[in-house]
């Protein structure tokens, strides 16, 4: 086994290639998700500006 003295280094060796083979391939699939914005998004964004300017006037 490529000169490996017990197989549990060898089954270590492989699993932690096929966990980063994982991990490129999980990133690729879901590189955009959650990068579009929805409808209404900047909405709640601005909702919550203009309660914190209204706030800021209303302090002495």
């Amino acid at each position: 086994m490529l000169g490996f003295p017990d197989p549990w280094i060898f089954a270590g060796f492989i699993l932690s290639f096929i966990a980063a083979l994982f991990c490129v391939i999980y990133g690729i699939i879901s590189w955009h998700e959650g990068t579009m914005e929805k409808d209404g998004d900047y909405r709640e964004d601005l909702r919550w500006e203009r309660e914190e300017i209204d706030l800021i006037e209303k302090l002495p």
